[in-house]
């Protein structure tokens, strides 16, 4: 039997998934894409984007067999959660990528299953899943980890969706909880340094689009001085990193290689 969840998104990202994720690469999945790219430098590039076509296959997909018409799509997005959510740490422009279809095929005949329609957009970055020979070697205890620990996969895609403080807040409390510290805490088990997450509390707490409401915000703080959304997301995504190694042990690549200079001690490797 053999099934395939094809997905849609950025081409970038499509490819970027395929990198991490060869045939023999993770036990149980892998990725198939009709792209074309090359090297450039440490980075990858998409090259020929003609055939977009890119899907999810392995044994890992069998939950679709059995799964009833209005709970496949859901299915499919379980699936490739873990699946996404290390692609979002080891690249931090990576876009998750949904599920769209499926084909089972069987001795004698198949089916297939419609999630949603995905137009294929092209946005021509650099990919940076395969720059560090680590990236690769970590792969497949923190995917698997992810399959097993839920607060392992949502802290990868808290940091893989739109930016927001809430969630930004709430999923390090939670880290916080899982290591027995309080997230004022996080820096006494090594996830985190203190100029980056005072900066980060005051900003998640007085940022109009922030935690609270107008009439718990300070008014008098000067808002340029607080952590911006970018920084925030590249803190995050520090601290789930840290948090990953603890668990799996290893210290993955955290260096970050795209955008301008950040404040809040965010851009040492100390």
């Amino acid at each position: 039997m053999i099934i395939k969840i094809f997905v849609s998104g950025h081409v970038d990202d499509l490819y970027a998934l395929a990198l991490l994720f060869p045939e023999g690469g993770y036990p149980g999945l892998h990725v198939v894409t009709g792209l074309q790219g090359r090297k450039d430098g440490r980075m990858d590039k998409v090259t020929d984007a003609t055939d977009r076509q890119t899907f999810v296959t392995g044994d890992a997909c069998l939950p679709l067999v059995e799964a009833a018409h209005g709970a496949a799509s859901w299915i499919a997005r379980e699936i490739l959660a873990p699946l996404n959510g290390y692609a979002a740490l080891a690249d931090s422009n990576f876009v998750p990528v949904t599920p769209v279809s499926a084909e089972i095929q069987y001795q004698g005949g198949g089916r297939s299953m419609v999630f949603g329609e995905g137009a294929p957009r092209y946005s021509g970055r650099l990919i940076t899943v395969d720059r560090h020979p680590n990236l690769a070697a970590m792969r497949n205890s923190r995917v698997d980890l992810m399959t097993i620990k839920p607060l392992a996969a949502s802290a990868a895609l808290v940091i893989a969706g739109p930016p927001n403080w809430s969630e930004y807040y709430r999923i390090l409390e939670d880290i916080a909880g899982d290591m027995g510290v309080s997230l004022d805490k996080l820096t006494d088990v090594n996830l985190a340094k203190r100029e980056a997450l005072n900066g980060f509390k005051a900003a998640a707490n007085n940022r109009p689009l922030g935690r609270h409401g107008a009439s718990k915000r300070n008014s008098s703080l000067d808002h340029s001085s607080l952590m911006n959304l970018i920084e925030a997301r590249e803190f995050v995504r520090s601290v789930v990193t840290k948090w990953l190694d603890v668990q799996c042990g290893g210290a993955m690549p955290t260096d970050r290689v795209d955008g301008g200079p950040l404040r809040f001690g965010l851009d040492s490797q100390e």
